[in-house]
């Protein structure tokens, strides 16, 4: 949908060109102003809702890939630490020389079977689930978070888009209708019925506006073109814009939308998760520090000293260290649990500032918003009033293209401001978690 602005009071065209010549009146003027027009805001790109956008674009995502790699890599390192746990089965064979009788030599062959545990590996285990568990709690909320991000990234875009494209309308309008002026102040010029004043005018307005549409339309090319990068859409989808319905605007407070950001935002899971990983690798580290005893039980087999021998076996052994090296790993996790911490209270606290000025933001945009469509039908009667009093002689040229182009830039300015309080909105409810 283009937004036009030469309805009503901007359509300045002269009807004279229609008529007959010896029906032309003596004196051209233009045609009376109606009433106030409302400027058409599309919200919808007709190939490509926001919502269908969202999903192209999270499936499109080489970041979101990448979270899913990670949450599987943890996945991965969660069953290793399972599948840790439980005795080892443990077999040898040995074979040696011995004295034998008259002076010979006889071979000792022993086969021994048998389980081993190490019951540091016992005490260590729980500690050690729980930091995988908690690694890839971490893992999958960031993932939450990256999604997040991506949607933010592209309601930012897709607004953007559809924002270049109705200022590309609004200037394309305005364009036309400085060349309709243009006509018809040469027509009036060579009536008779104007100065040549007045078609230079025209022709300065004319290089203006096409100055402005031509960036116009080089804008509405880039945010177009990023937004289709970003979902992988096709060309085709982002051909036109179609009046859908205005997008749901959030009411809520600062206060409110920061508690419910902190029982929502994945970010706070996330720092939450690694903080807990922090504390159970501390717990493991703790229960290293103890000695390393090692029980093994089986049954041995084979020949000694000539003589069959088979009965059950038992091993103990202590490892007692003296180094301080575990103490020190200790100490190390205990640092890395408090470095934790400290990230988590600053996540915390950078989304308070965060949700809260963007919270603020909508309220602002929202009072932006009533301000510009105001100062654009203010704009638009003043141009309205310029423009009568320049059909009965009372303004000047100069007046009517000052008037019209403080009426194409509240238009411009009403169209921002319509997207920013839409895409303010749209963040604050990823924000809360919404």
């Amino acid at each position: 949908m283009k937004v036009r602005i030469t309805a009503g009071v901007a359509c300045i065209a002269l009807a004279i060109s229609a008529l007959p010549a010896a029906a032309q009146p003596a004196k051209v003027a233009a045609p009376t102003p109606s009433v106030i027009s409302q400027v058409a805001t599309p919200f919808a790109f007709s190939g490509l809702t926001l919502s269908d956008a969202e999903k192209a674009a999270l499936a499109n995502s080489p970041d979101i890939t990448a979270a899913n790699a990670v949450v599987n890599q943890n996945s991965a390192a969660l069953a290793a630490v399972h599948s840790a746990l439980g005795p080892q089965l443990v077999g040898g064979y040995v074979t040696s020389p011995q004295n034998g009788p008259n002076g010979g030599t006889i071979l000792s062959r022993i086969t021994s079977v048998g389980v081993q545990t190490t019951i540091g590996d016992i005490a260590a285990y729980s500690p050690l689930v729980a930091a995988a568990v908690a690694n890839l709690r971490n893992a999958e909320s960031s993932r939450q978070g990256v999604m997040r991000t991506e949607r933010m990234k592209l309601v930012g875009l897709y607004y953007d888009a559809l924002k270049a494209r109705a200022v590309r309308d609004a200037r394309e309008s305005a364009l036309a209708t400085a060349n309709e002026q243009l006509r018809a102040a040469q027509i009036r010029f060579n009536a008779g019925d104007a100065p040549k004043l007045d078609v230079v005018r025209a022709n300065v307005a004319v290089a203006k506006t096409t100055a402005d549409a031509e960036l116009a339309r080089v804008a509405d090319t880039n945010a177009t073109e990023a937004l289709r990068i970003e979902t992988g859409a096709p060309a085709t989808a982002f051909t036109a814009t179609t009046s859908a319905a205005a997008p749901t605007m959030l009411e809520i407070d600062p206060a409110t939308a920061v508690t419910r950001a902190h029982l929502l935002r994945p970010e706070l899971a996330a720092a939450q998760h690694v903080t807990d990983a922090a504390q159970a690798s501390a717990r493991a580290a703790r229960r290293a520090t103890l000695p390393a005893l090692t029980v093994g039980a089986g049954y041995a087999s084979g020949i000694d000293g000539g003589v069959h021998v088979a009965a059950p076996t038992v091993n103990v052994t202590l490892n007692y260290p003296l180094s301080g090296a575990a103490r020190a790993r200790v100490s190390q996790a205990d640092a890395i649990v408090a470095e934790d911490q400290a990230k988590a209270a600053s996540t915390a606290r950078a989304i308070d500032v965060e949700v809260g000025a963007t919270a603020r933001n909508l309220v602002a945009t929202r009072r932006a918003t009533a301000a510009t469509t105001e100062a654009r039908r203010q704009a638009e009667a003043q141009l309205a009033a310029t423009q009568l009093g320049y059909r009965n002689g009372a303004s000047s040229s100069l007046e009517l293209s000052s008037a019209r182009d403080v009426y194409t830039q509240a238009v411009v300015d009403e169209l921002s401001a319509f997207y920013e309080e839409a895409r303010a909105s749209a963040i604050l409810s990823l924000e809360v978690g919404q």
